[in-house]
């Protein structure tokens, strides 16, 4: 569409003759807006790759963008107005006592941010909200009579076959490959997925990445970092996956298992174990192999000015749960904090920059070294 919006205005301004002059603008001005915005929608990415960082969180946060023309403002504030009442319904279904867990914001709203940004862009009132936020649950399929068709639980889903289903029959979208997969890149880059096949580091980018450490970094903490880093792209996210051993040797990581939840089977770690097992490998002490709610009890807070490597994050939700956590590489050469995690969306160990922690903390017998 944008292609032949700007041939058109191409040929107008190319024309000699003078009696187009008048239809010329009158043409310029209806197609202008259109124009706005299609330029609008290309700048949700900065360079064709990436996404542009400032309008995604604002969007996503609730932030007011300003800088518009009028016709970008009037499309901006389509897509926040729907997104408060996605918030709105969001925390209404969390409060529901027959929701089993909770729901994953980034994705019921990273999704809709994407999908804005396509041509199958769409607004929502409230009633329409609840029925998106809704695409992302599945109601327990079990046997029971009529009278306790109240007590069915609800179960918070990602799974992105069944939410598209649900929103194509609820909203008559056809949700085409280019539309999902703009609505996965803006969900991928809101939790900190840059969308590339995790790798292994090479010798090099593991130096680079000491090269920016303090030199007053204790050998431990080094250590820690190493067996850390040495992990991405070898240890796939497995949910509830745990190590019988320290190292890599016996615990078999990447063979064939029993699909966990999310129908992953290969044998691997969630995000608190790979910390166990790092601290394990290192330190002999495996953090009582618990999951993030046990590591933040080991754990003192500090302000991001105090973090060293080694030292944790963990993300939590608005209910103060733990649901995620990672270990504090350090800086890299643009003044960026890395991190390195087991994520579930890179379905391995990966490292990146991503900001959405909710608070610091050191592990206690951290303390001093």
């Amino acid at each position: 569409m944008s292609s032949k919006v700007l041939k058109v205005l191409l040929l107008l301004f190319n024309k000699k003759d003078g009696s187009t002059h008048l239809f010329r603008n009158i043409i310029i001005i209806i197609l202008a807006p259109i124009v706005a915005i299609i330029f609008l929608i290309a700048s949700l990415f900065s360079d064709g790759i990436n996404f542009n960082h400032q309008l995604v969180n604002s969007l996503y946060d609730g932030h007011q963008i300003t800088g518009l023309t009028n016709e970008q403002d009037v499309f901006i504030k389509d897509i926040e107005e729907s997104l408060r009442y996605i918030e709105y319904n969001i925390q209404l279904i969390n409060n529901d006592v027959q929701l089993v867990g909770l729901l994953n914001d980034y994705q019921i709203k990273g999704y809709f941010i994407g999908l804005s940004f396509t041509n199958e862009k769409i607004n929502l009132n409230n009633e329409e909200a609840l029925r998106w936020v809704k695409s992302f649950t599945i109601t327990e399929n079990t046997e029971i009579d009529n009278a306790d068709n109240g007590n069915k639980k609800v179960y918070p889903t990602t799974l992105h076959s069944y939410i598209y289903s649900s929103l194509k029959n609820e909203f008559h979208l056809t949700l085409t490959s280019q539309t999902t997969s703009t609505m996965e890149k803006v969900y991928s880059f809101l939790i900190g997925n840059s969308g590339n096949p995790v790798t292994t580091l090479t010798k090099e980018e593991i130096n680079q990445i000491f090269q920016t450490m303090p030199p007053n970094v204790t050998k431990l903490r080094k250590d820690i970092v190493l067996q850390a880093i040495d992990a991405v792209g070898k240890i796939p996210y497995y949910w509830g996956g745990t190590a019988i051993l320290p190292g890599y040797d016996g615990n078999d990581f990447g063979t064939i298992t029993t699909p966990d939840e999310k129908g992953r089977n290969r044998k691997g770690l969630d995000c608190s174990h790979f910390v166990d097992w790092v601290y394990w490998t290192v330190m002999g002490n495996n953090l009582g192999n618990t999951n993030t709610t046990g590591q933040i009890e080991m754990c003192h807070q500090i302000n991001a000015s105090e973090l060293l490597p080694g030292d944790l994050a963990f993300l939590m939700n608005k209910n103060g749960q733990t649901t995620h956590v990672g270990i504090y590489v350090g800086m890299n050469e643009k003044g960026e904090r890395v991190w390195v995690h087991e994520n579930a969306n890179d379905n391995n160990v990966a490292v990146n920059t991503v900001s959405y922690w909710s608070g610091y903390y050191r592990l206690k017998i951290m303390d001093g070294k």
